[in-house]
Order: structure tokens, then C-alpha cells, then sequence
């Protein structure tokens, strides 16, 4: 029987406009987020940050990609091989060590106060939360401040991914910048064949070429080093056998239906 090839595509949910407003311990002391409330984590890909790759490439696949038009580099997650399919979450919720951080962030983001500094200096960043996500409540779910106002077990853990993104959004810039200058990636030559024949091929995806990064001169591989990408780079490289785990994720869920 022969393969039926396609090519798959991982596209971003669109996003509405949040209405974030800045978080207090004053007016939202009841509030509370329902984890269980997955919707937003139904996603094949996530993008993830420079910050996060050393926790991540144990649990997925991580991939650079190239926009086709624009040419801007991220680096991705892979949490399914179809649309809005996370094989990663079950009933229970995730089913991972460590998650993304523009998933794990839930209904928050960081903001920056307007200020007049003389210097131009961005001001310090603000906890935000949107209070139309579904997941915000009076009722049900995780307390984001204690009784006495202090901060939650909760609201750490999205104030630990906050800071991940916060930091990524610089750290990233470094990262791409080196692996470009360098030549580093080759397109990712992954296909993908599930136990229902079909074939699953990866496009606009790109890893480590490994023999180039081995092949590099002392002065370059010492300066990945001293910007904290060396490391980074062999991580993405080896997370693609992660890839082993998916098909067997997308296999069990096939075995169901």
C-alpha cells in the first residue's frame, strides 16, 4: 500500500485582543484560574525562548523556524503532528515535567509602565491579567493570592514563566544572530511514518547540522561559549529524538479511535 504524503502545518491560533488590566492583591484577592481549562494549550506548536531550551528538550521536539516571506527566526516546540492537536495533555491536564512558558503563563502577561526617565530606560514590568480568559473566576481553580494577600504557590510558578519570556525576548536575539553568522542549521529531514500509513513531512523546520558545529574553529566555539549558546545548540540538536515519543503519543491515540 503506498504512502499518502503531505506536508503538515503547524499554524498559530489566532489571538484575540486582550484586555489586559495590571494585577493587585486589593481588587482581585478572590480571583482564581481554572487549570483544567486546556483550550488554550490545544496547539501543535508553541513558540519557546532561548531561556527555556536546557528544561524543554527533555520532554519535545525543539525546531527552528524560518518564516517564509518575513525570514524571522523563533524556535518551536512541537506538541502534535495535526491541527490544534497537543498529544502532550490528557483529562488530567499536562502530562509533562516542564511546559512552555506562553502556555504555563496562563492568563497573564507582563506590562510596562509609562515613565519619564531621563535615560529612556524601559521601567520595571508589571503582572497583568486578562479578565475575560475563560479560565478567570471566583469559583473554581488555582488562588492567585493567599488569604493575607501574599502570592500564591500559583501565581509563582506563571510569575517564573513571565520572567522566562521576559528574559528570552533578549536572549533570543543572540541566539539567532550567532547561528546565522555561523551557517548552523540545515532544514530538518524528519518524516514521519504513523501506524496508519499516512507520512507526515516537516517544511520551513530547521536543526543543528551537527558536522558544522563539530567542524567550527576554537575562536567561534569559544564564543558560543561565552554568550551560553554552545550548550543550547547540542540541546535542540538531540531534542529531535524526542520525536520517537510523539509518533508513539499520535500511535496510541490512533490505536483509540
Amino acid at each position: 500500500m503506498e504512502n499518502r504524503n503531505f506536508t503538515i502545518k503547524l499554524i498559530k491560533r489566532s489571538m484575540r485582543m486582550s484586555k489586559a488590566i495590571v494585577l493587585n492583591n486589593v481588587d482581585h484577592k478572590n480571583l482564581k484560574v481554572d487549570t483544567r481549562v486546556e483550550s488554550n494549550s490545544q496547539v501543535n506548536r508553541s513558540q519557546v525562548y532561548a531561556t527555556e531550551i536546557a528544561e524543554l528538550q527533555k520532554e519535545f521536539p525543539l525546531v527552528f523556524y524560518k518564516q517564509p516571506n518575513a525570514g524571522e527566526m523563533q524556535l518551536h516546540a512541537i506538541l502534535g503532528l495535526e491541527k490544534d492537536e497537543n498529544l502532550f495533555i490528557d483529562k488530567s491536564g499536562w502530562t509533562t515535567r516542564f511546559v512552555p512558558a506562553l502556555l504555563a503563563r496562563g492568563p497573564f502577561s507582563l506590562g510596562y509602565k509609562k515613565t519619564e526617565n531621563a535615560d529612556n530606560q524601559q521601567s520595571d514590568p508589571v503582572i497583568c491579567i486578562d479578565m475575560e480568559d475563560v479560565r478567570v473566576n471566583t469559583e473554581q481553580g488555582e488562588d492567585i493570592f493567599l488569604q493575607f494577600g501574599g502570592e500564591s504557590p500559583y501565581l509563582n510558578y506563571v510569575i517564573k514563566a513571565l520572567q522566562t519570556i521576559d528574559s528570552g525576548l533578549h536572549f533570543d536575539k543572540t541566539l539567532y544572530t550567532l547561528v546565522e553568522s555561523m551557517d548552523l542549521l540545515e532544514p530538518v529531514s524528519i518524516q514521519i511514518k504513523l501506524s496508519n500509513v499516512e507520512e507526515v513531512n516537516f517544511s520551513d523546520y530547521y536543526t543543528i547540522n551537527q558536522e558544522k558545529l563539530t567542524k567550527l574553529d576554537g575562536d567561534s566555539l569559544a564564543k558560543l561559549n561565552q554568550f551560553g549558546v554552545l550548550s543550547l545548540l547540542y540541546f535542540v540538536q538531540s531534542s529531535t529524538a524526542n520525536f520517537q515519543r510523539l509518533i508513539a503519543l499520535k500511535n496510541a491515540k490512533s490505536a483509540m479511535f
